[in-house]
């Protein structure tokens, strides 16, 4: 789910993605690039930029736009694993133009009600290439969720019953630019319908925009401007964001400023990862490497999710479901660029409630008891 917490942001929410400004490495042409990822990683050290607006969805896992020769959807996070070029300011790992998730927290009790409440959800998520210039490249973006809920509760102020289901449908496009001075800039859109009957009026459509430049900065740093809106994120207004990207070793980088976010490797087979985005979503991921095919990793995240009910009163008032989480998972590599990842969460701070937005006056709310949670995800990484 899009966890715009972060996405922000990836299990009961929008489909959480995560975006880093991205783009050519010096030296290579985008046909390059997309013909071979080893070619590509033998760039090293270089001046990187990171953006990190759009969170995934996917359990404890960032997920990062990725250079040109990578998908931007569903990608599970490597930190530095890799070597990508770091003035895009994180790495990506594989590249995964198709992801597919599933997810279930079963029934726990709602509090101050005789109800229970259970939910699980279908994600599917997709990215390709539209157009490959020299320069740049141009991606096409599409994703669907849904969120079953299962409860025979109602909601306390208005008595309305709880939705058994909401729809997440989005597609969007993505343009990364390349100059001849080193400044790197893009630009994203996407347009959906986060509802229970998605589509079915003008009024339940959404368009999330993110523009972006990085500008270089001495031998291996960068300046990050951004400009990101999202009509379901916890704030609803435009958001500007600079960061300053620091690497000063190949092991550990931070974008200092607004999105923050910090990758750090003290070994070769452990890697950290944080980020934070206003108003209060953070994500902490520890991943260790088991050799080649197979990792674990713990994780500590805030998920927030919004939808637009067809049938509500106001037309800016809003679903938003929140929750924190601490994951455990183990991922495994098969052939072909297949991997499954299977994890365990203990969810707790479950709420859900309408408003206008995240932080205004609330009504209709449900806190749910704490719980845990189950996710299982195949991705497939070109």
């Amino acid at each position: 789910m899009r966890n715009l917490v972060l996405r922000n942001l990836t299990p009961a929410a929008m489909l959480t993605l995560c975006l880093s400004s991205s783009a050519l490495a010096d030296g290579l042409s985008a046909e390059e690039q997309l013909q071979g990822s080893a070619h590509f990683h033998s760039v090293g050290f270089q001046p990187t930029g990171h953006l990190t607006w759009l969170e995934d969805s996917s359990v404890p896992q960032f997920q990062s736009l990725p250079q040109l020769d990578q998908s931007i959807l569903g990608e599970p996070a490597r930190s530095i694993d890799s070597s990508p070029d770091r003035r895009s300011g994180a790495d990506y790992g594989g590249r995964s133009p198709f992801t597919s998730r599933l997810w279930w927290i079963p029934q726990q009790k709602i509090r101050n009600q005789p109800d229970y409440l259970a939910m699980n959800s279908e994600e599917f998520e997709v990215a390709f290439p539209l157009q490959i210039a020299p320069n740049g490249i141009w991606l096409g973006l599409g994703s669907i969720q849904r969120l079953g809920i299962n409860t025979s509760a109602t909601l306390p102020d208005s008595g309305l019953s709880v939705p058994d289901e909401l729809w997440d449908i989005d597609v969007g496009a993505m343009h990364i630019r390349s100059f001849e001075n080193g400044w790197r800039a893009g630009g994203m859109f996407r347009v959906g319908s986060p509802s229970d009957r998605p589509f079915s009026d003008l009024r339940d459509l959404t368009v999330t925009l993110l523009g972006f430049l990085t500008v270089p900065s001495g031998e291996h740093d960068a300046w990050n401007f951004s400009l990101f809106y999202s009509p379901t994120g916890q704030i609803i207004f435009p958001i500007p964001g600079v960061a300053y990207i620091w690497r000063p070793t190949p092991q550990f980088q931070a974008n200092l400023g607004i999105p923050f976010s910090l990758d750090y490797r003290p070994t070769e087979s452990l890697t950290i990862t944080a980020s934070y985005q206003p108003l209060n979503n953070v994500q902490v991921l520890v991943r260790q490497s088991l050799g080649e095919a197979w990792s674990i990793y713990g994780a500590y995240r805030t998920v927030s999710e919004t939808f637009l009910p067809a049938d509500r009163l106001k037309d800016r008032e809003r679903t938003y479901l929140f929750d924190q989480r601490l994951s455990l998972g183990i991922e495994r590599q098969f052939g072909r660029g297949w991997s499954v990842d299977l994890s365990a969460a203990y969810v707790f701070d479950r709420q859900m409630f309408q408003a206008e937005k995240f932080s205004g006056s609330r009504r209709d709310e449900l806190e749910i008891d704490p719980g845990v949670a189950g996710m299982l995800q195949l991705v497939w990484r070109r």
